[in-house]
Formats: C-alpha cells, sequence, structure tokens
C-alpha cells in the first residue's frame, strides 16, 4: 500500500470510494442507490394549470416572466442572524404559486401571485397564509391573492396593469 493510503486507511477514506451506500443502509457520507420516488403526473391543478397560459399570454410582449411553484427559501434572504432557525423554518416547505420577474432589470422579482381555493379557507392554511403575508410584507415584495377560477388573459393584463407599474411596499 502506498503511503498515502495508509494515511487514508487510517482516517476511515478509500482510494476509490463507492458512490452509492448498500440498499437499506444510511450512513453519514452515502447516497442511496435509490429513492422510493416517482414524476408526479400533473405537475399544476387545473386552475393553476389555466392560470399559467392565461398570465404568460397577458405578460407576452413585455420584460416580465413568471416562474411557477417558487419557494419561499429561494425568493428571500434572511436579514438578521439573531432569530434565523425560526425564520428559515418559518418558510420552509412554503412556495408561491407565481413569481412575476423583470427580465430587463437582471430577473428582479416584482410581484408574487397566490390562487386561493378551497383550502384556504382551513385554519392550518390561514396560519400558512398568514406567515406568506409577513414574508412578503417583510421583504417589500407584493403578493397578490386570487381567488382560484379561470381567468382569461385580458383580464389578468388589467389587473397587473396597476400592480406591476406600482412601487414596492415596505
Amino acid at each position: 500500500m502506498a503511503p498515502l493510503g495508509c494515511l487514508a486507511s487510517l482516517f476511515g477514506l478509500r482510494e476509490n470510494p463507492t458512490p452509492h451506500a448498500r440498499p437499506g443502509t444510511s450512513q453519514p457520507g452515502t447516497v442511496p442507490g435509490r429513492l422510493p420516488l416517482e414524476v408526479k403526473r400533473y405537475f399544476f391543478s387545473r386552475d393553476e394549470h389555466a392560470f399559467f397560459a392565461a398570465l404568460e399570454e397577458a405578460l407576452s410582449g413585455t420584460s416580465y416572466r413568471v416562474f411557477p411553484n417558487v419557494r419561499l427559501n429561494d425568493l428571500f434572504k434572511i436579514t438578521a442572524q439573531e432569530g434565523r432557525q425560526a425564520t428559515y423554518a418559518r418558510l420552509r416547505d412554503k412556495h408561491v404559486d407565481f413569481l412575476i420577474v423583470d427580465g430587463a432589470a437582471a430577473y428582479r422579482p416584482v410581484l408574487a401571485i397566490e390562487l386561493d381555493g378551497a383550502s384556504h379557507g382551513s385554519e392550518k392554511q390561514q396560519h400558512r397564509d398568514a406567515v406568506k403575508d409577513v414574508a412578503f410584507r417583510s421583504a417589500g415584495l407584493r403578493l397578490m391573492r386570487l381567488p382560484s377560477r379561470s381567468y382569461s388573459a385580458g383580464e389578468l393584463r388589467e389587473r397587473l396593469r396597476g400592480e406591476l407599474s406600482a412601487p414596492s411596499p415596505r
């Protein structure tokens, strides 16, 4: 064994580490060979799909682009060290349905849209919505809540006209 190989064996390192763990193992630093996953059949609900199509049409010919299902932890930067973990935990596993960014301004986020369906009446969902409202207000990014229903591109264009030209709240 080469001298470096001897040192590596002393520290538990292998010259040729295996990229995958054996099935059924979960040792730190190992990657399982397979996870119990499959691709969802539908990325959007029916209302979200129709809304996304109408929103893209409403924004066509502008510098604005729309991104669906954006995680709040990808959108917001936590600015204070004190309470960082608590803030992170409040944002974890939450997303906004649609994020509009300005492609002419380095894809700066300008408006978020939530479609509020029947589930938004539950106490648990109302709490999650309140956390989102506080997060957007705190960061100074507008959040538009719309009832989950069918919208035409023209109707969305009219609704967005004032929202996209208004200054960010703070």
